[in-house]
């Protein structure tokens, strides 16, 4: 080294603006929003879905654990994917957050559409429910065990409605007929766009049935507008729905839960994931939203952006296995 240069060079010189320019990175403001936020959704307004991202802005927006506007956007179609497409089109920019159900999973193992949850980014798993199976006040099934016995005379006996092919609900009525020992690819299956679509189409006398989240049918169950006659669960539900029987009490052991999440489209950085880890970490704790949960007859099953990942991961497997058995799996 010449010497005017070993005069000039000092070990601590170097190590200072080391620390400086490491010091400088560190306080480089971590990400936050600027402008309105986004949250698309994948069917028509008042299902369950639908529900839980309008709770999820109300409560952002009146605790303020977001600094900026928040907005619900509707994107029904393609099985929720065209709401994902659009979030998609928003690559990298974390103002655009989507909501998810099974169809964010299912849609490419039946060949509905491509887009499945690698194509996005995973932010949480926010809650759950468990399928119910309710008719009109004055059908002629009375009971979970004359469903079955209709069915095991002729599987396609009943029209059955359902929102979206692949969704939890279709999965559920499917994993119903499984259970029955009766073959699926006979039952008259009918789908709609929206789970609000389905419950018209049954208070309308259009279809026999309808298996969906206990949520959406809640409100005319109260006002005796409809029955519910099964639930896919474990054991009874707590609240407004506790009268009414799981199948297993009916003698088919027939279990399924829906589930919602978030997710960001592809491309966010670490410091946009931990924005949202933050965001609605703070929030699923909060009372408000653990009181809706609990007053809708859902189960607060929150997992952060790694977790969610790991567990679409996960469902990815399990369902390929179950939609494979039901003979609707392609992929």
């Amino acid at each position: 080294m010449p010497a005017a240069l070993r005069r000039t060079f000092c070990p601590l010189a170097v190590l200072s603006c080391a620390a400086f320019i490491l010091t400088s990175h560190a306080a480089t403001p971590q990400w936050q929003p600027e402008r309105n936020i986004e949250i698309l959704v994948g069917v028509t307004p008042g299902g369950p879905v639908d529900v839980s991202a309008r709770l999820f802005q109300k409560i952002a927006q009146d605790r303020q654990f977001v600094a900026t506007s928040m907005s619900v956007v509707n994107r029904p179609g393609a099985n929720n994917a065209l709401a994902w497409v659009a979030l998609n089109q928003h690559a990298g920019d974390a103002h655009y957050v989507a909501m998810t159900l099974p169809n964010i999973v299912t849609n490419r193992i039946t060949g509905v559409h491509p887009l499945n949850y690698s194509d996005v980014t995973p932010l949480a798993q926010l809650n759950s429910e468990y399928i119910a199976f309710t008719v009109k006040p004055d059908s002629p099934i009375r009971s979970g065990k004359d469903f079955i016995e209709r069915l095991r005379e002729n599987p396609g006996a009943l029209s059955i409605a359902f929102s979206n092919i692949g969704s939890a609900n279709h999965i559920g009525a499917a994993v119903l007929f499984k259970a029955a020992g009766l073959d699926v690819r006979k039952a008259k299956l009918v789908s709609f766009k929206g789970a609000s679509e389905a419950v018209t189409a049954l208070m309308g006398g259009h279809v026999d049935a309808i298996a969906s989240s206990a949520s959406t049918i809640l409100s005319q169950v109260q006002s005796g507008q409809l029955r519910p006659i099964a639930v896919a669960a474990p054991k009874r539900l707590s609240g407004a729905m506790s009268g009414v029987p799981v199948w297993k009490e009916q003698g088919v052991n027939a279990v399924f839960a829906n589930w919602r999440g978030i997710v960001g489209p592809r491309g966010l950085t670490p410091e946009q994931i931990a924005y949202w880890d933050s965001l609605i970490g703070k929030l699923v704790r909060s009372e408000e939203w653990l009181r809706e949960v609990h007053s809708r007859g859902w189960e607060p099953d929150y997992l952060n952006s790694s977790e969610s990942r790991r567990f679409l991961e996960r469902q990815n497997e399990e369902l390929k296995g179950l939609l494979g058995d039901l003979g609707l799996a392609k992929f």
